[in-house]
C-alpha cells in the first residue's frame, strides 16, 4: 500500500472516519430508540452497544495509525530527516538482539547500523506493526502514539474511561456479564454518554494525524545523529 502525499492521506483518514461514524450514529440511535421497550431488550441493547462501540474504537486507531505510517514510509525521507521513533520502528529487531545477548561483536554491530543507517533513505514497516492486542487501553494507546511520534497526553486525560468504562466493560460483555455488572454504564443516558465520548476521541486522533501530516511533525529538528 502506497500513500502518495497529503491530500491521499486525509482522504483515507476521511474515509475511514465516515463509515465508522455512520455505523456509530445507527449503534447510537438503536440504543436511543429502545427507551419504550422493556429493561431486558434495553439492556441487550446497550451491552451490544458497548461491544460495537469498543470494536470501532480499537479499529479505528489501529487503521489511523498504519496510515501514518505509511504515509511517512512512503516520503522516502533519510533517517536523519525523521525523528528517533521510526528507526526504531525499523531497527526493532535489533534492539531486541542487542537486549537479549552480552555478545560485544551484537553490540558493535547494532551501534554500527545504526549510524550507518542515519543517511540511508528510510524504508519503514508498517505491517503488523500497530498492535492493539485486542485490548486498547491507555497503556497501549500510548505506546501506539510513541511508535508514530504523537503526544499522548490528549487522551491520558481519558485513562479511566478508556479503561474502564470502555474497555474494561467490554471485557465483561464479552464474559457474559449482565448489565448490573458494568462499571459507569446502567441505563441508556450513561451509555450515549460513553458513546460521545469514545467517538470524540477518535476524531481527535485522526485530526491529531492530520495535523502532523500537514505540520510535518515526523521530521527531525537536528541534521544528524
Amino acid at each position: 500500500m502506497k500513500i502518495k502525499n497529503l491530500e491521499e492521506l486525509e482522504d483515507r483518514i476521511d474515509d475511514e472516519i465516515a463509515w465508522r461514524k455512520k455505523e456509530l450514529i445507527s449503534i447510537k440511535n438503536d440504543v436511543g430508540s429502545s427507551e419504550n421497550k422493556d429493561i431486558s431488550e434495553q439492556s441487550r441493547l446497550i451491552r451490544s452497544g458497548i461491544a460495537m462501540l469498543y470494536a470501532h474504537w480499537e479499529g479505528a486507531i489501529k487503521s489511523l495509525a498504519e496510515y501514518y505510517l505509511i504515509y511517512v514510509s512512503s516520503l522516502n525521507l533519510r533517517y536523519c530527516e525523521l525523528k528517533n521513533n521510526f528507526l526504531a520502528i525499523d531497527m526493532k529487531e535489533s534492539l531486541n538482539k542487542y537486549a537479549e545477548t552480552k555478545k560485544a561483536s551484537v553490540h558493535n554491530k547494532f551501534l554500527h547500523d545504526l549510524y550507518e543507517k542515519q543517511n540511508q533513505p528510510s524504508k519503514i514497516p508498517y505491517k503488523n506493526i500497530i498492535k492493539t492486542n485486542s485490548n486498547l487501553k491507555m497503556d497501549i494507546l500510548k505506546e501506539i502514539t510513541e511508535t508514530i511520534g504523537l503526544d499522548s497526553s490528549p487522551y491520558e486525560l481519558k485513562k479511566m474511561l478508556i479503561d474502564q468504562r470502555l474497555l474494561g466493560n467490554r471485557n465483561q460483555i464479552a464474559h457474559g456479564q449482565r448489565l448490573e455488572k458494568l462499571e459507569g454504564i446502567s441505563n441508556i443516558s450513561d451509555f450515549l454518554e460513553l458513546h460521545e465520548a469514545v467517538y470524540e476521541l477518535i476524531e481527535l486522533f485522526a485530526n491529531n494525524i492530520k495535523t502532523a501530516a500537514q505540520n510535518e511533525d515526523y521530521k527531525s529538528n537536528k541534521s544528524g545523529f
